[in-house]
């Protein structure tokens, strides 16, 4: 079994339409559900890699469809 790939921030900021800043808010407060871990990047300091399954963008999808809050 494969495990569906994962999507980044841009890839969501294109399914829902919006800007990148508010993806990663979305995942800061537990709105939408994201994978994250640390590395090294490039030899400077460690940063946040974040990643999305795209059933969870399309639950968040779902769950917020017609909502008026």
């Amino acid at each position: 079994m494969t495990p569906e790939p994962l999507l980044t921030a841009k890839d969501v900021r294109r399914i829902l339409n919006c800007s990148l800043p508010l993806v990663y808010r979305l995942a800061e407060c537990g709105q939408l559900r994201c994978v994250r871990w640390e590395c090294m990047g490039n030899g400077k300091k460690p940063r946040t890699m974040i990643r999305f399954k795209q059933g969870d963008v399309m639950g968040f999808i779902a769950d917020h469809y017609g909502s008026t809050t």
